[in-house]
């Protein structure tokens, strides 16, 4: 999988917000910000294991991320939330 860039998936973890509200299967990531790759890869096995398919897309996407990509989508995605 190619990187994507931040605004190409911004409203699609926007919209995994909406739907988890205390982040699901990607709390450790997006909620507390451990942006180091065991936490994606954590993520990623959690959400395949409860079967968080949307969880797991966006885990794989985290994974295909740096540590500062995944830092300034978390800031955007936090703005684009908040309105």
């Amino acid at each position: 999988m190619s990187r994507p860039t931040i605004p190409e998936v911004v409203e699609r973890f926007a919209a995994y917000y909406r739907q988890h509200t205390a982040w699901g299967s990607l709390h450790i990531v997006m909620e507390d910000g451990n942006v180091e790759d065991e936490w994606v890869s954590f993520c990623g096995r959690e959400a395949k294991r409860i079967g968080d398919r949307q969880g797991l897309e966006l885990a794989i996407i985290l994974a295909t991320m740096t540590k500062s990509q995944r830092g300034r989508l978390l800031a955007k995605v936090r703005r684009h939330i908040s309105g």
